[in-house]
């Protein structure tokens, strides 16, 4: 029952930023009034004045998009034919690199990269924190695949 919550709320929230990707690659600025303005707040790239190319854009959509399509098969939303190990591994994975974003987003070298504002803001306030918040999703879903629980049973 948890593991099916986790999953739907690690499924919904990285679509809605997925789709969100994949509006601003189309051209879309919400929620700001303009590219540039998104740019700032998205990006954060010293000198920033407009969006990545709708390419990037995509990739990245395409990217957060398999990993809430990933969150689903983890919490058993969607059934797919995925050997278990490859699920396992995709978990670790995905935990590991949203866990990483998370952790360096808040790291001084990162925010001397970028730092345009309201990026950095956003970043120290949401994102990192969202980021650490979706790896530690993933890696408890993925110790609770059901393969996982007789591992756990010869620690006790």
């Amino acid at each position: 029952m948890i593991a099916e919550t986790l999953s739907l709320v690690l499924t919904v929230v990285l679509a809605v930023i997925g789709f969100a990707h994949v509006a601003w690659a189309f051209g879309a600025s919400f929620p700001y009034a303009n590219r540039q303005a998104l740019a700032r707040a998205v990006v954060g790239r010293r000198g920033i004045t407009q969006m990545p190319s709708m390419t990037a854009s995509l990739f990245v959509a395409v990217c957060i998009l398999g990993a809430a399509v990933w969150a689903a098969l983890l919490g058993r939303l969607v059934i797919l034919p995925v050997s278990p190990w490859l699920l396992l591994a995709g978990g670790m994975v995905l935990s590991a690199v949203f866990l990483f974003r998370g952790i360096i987003g808040v790291m001084p070298a990162f925010e001397r990269a970028l730092p345009e504002q309201p990026f950095l803001t956003l970043n120290r306030r949401f994102y990192s924190p969202l980021c650490v918040l979706i790896g530690l999703g993933f890696l408890a879903l993925t110790v609770a695949l059901p393969n996982w629980s007789w591992r756990f049973s010869l620690l006790g």
